[in-house]
């Protein structure tokens, strides 16, 4: 099993893997709904891995048609990457790719439609952006600050968070508007040339305070503002918030 994260200080760790649970956000710019993000968490493979599914579609906005599925196996006692498979069009432009990280010998095997079995070395465990949020639901209220490797092509860049108890009460649209206690989580993005949903810079997460900590909503910084995602839909056995 791989280590967990590294952090400036140490910090509780909730318990926020189910099998079964289904998250569906609006993507908005303002008030204007840019698509749907949707992640599933699937069946368990061993003791600590597990399935994980993040979907992106666009909603009927001009100049904008994009669909991404990115399928990941997570380590969830390190919560990092072991596999990632990505899908994606951006209008008639498609990517498939591939990433395979083998922790013992710390090497990252990454393949493309045009690139073929390369190979990084000295790579340390790493997380992509759906396994950054199960980063912030595992983390969420430690009272810590910690700092998240990513990883694209042969590049790495790390995303900063620090985790507060500051509390807050946010309204739900999953939940009927109900207002629900949460957690505020603070950070900084470094994600590179091409990050997902255009997001990079400063972002603010507000995270239920329960051991689920589900992401009630999430405001990131793009090129030309801030988008926000906010949680429409909500599936998991057994939670009550």
């Amino acid at each position: 099993m791989l280590a967990p994260f590294y952090s400036a200080f140490g910090g509780r760790k909730n318990a926020v893997f189910m099998t079964g649970e289904r998250l569906v956000y609006k993507v908005k710019f303002g008030f204007v709904k840019l698509g749907t993000l949707v992640i599933e968490t699937g069946a368990p493979l061993d003791n600590h891995r597990i399935n994980v599914k993040m979907k992106f579609w666009t909603a009927q906005v001009p100049f904008l048609d994009s669909k991404n599925t990115v399928t990941d196996i997570i380590d969830t006692s390190g919560i990092c990457v072991l596999r990632f498979e990505e899908h994606s069009t951006e209008g008639k432009s498609a990517l498939n790719c591939t990433m395979n990280y083998d922790p013992s010998l710390k090497t990252l095997t990454y393949n493309d439609d045009t690139t073929k079995n390369l190979v990084n070395s000295d790579v340390r465990p790493f997380s992509d952006a759906a396994t950054l949020l199960f980063n912030l639901r595992t983390w969420n209220g430690s009272k810590s600050n910690y700092f998240f490797p990513m990883r694209g092509k042969n590049k790495e860049n790390v995303v900063k968070c620090s985790f507060s108890q500051n509390e807050s009460q946010q309204e739900c649209p999953a939940l009927n508007d109900k207002e629900i206690a949460t957690y505020r989580v603070d950070g900084f993005a470094d994600m590179g040339k091409n990050p997902p949903l255009g997001a990079n810079g400063k972002f603010t997460a507000y995270v239920t305070q329960d051991n689920a900590s589900i992401p009630i909503r999430l405001d990131m910084s793009i090129a030309i503002g801030s988008i926000s995602l906010v949680l429409d839909k909500i599936e998991r056995p057994g939670w009550k918030p």
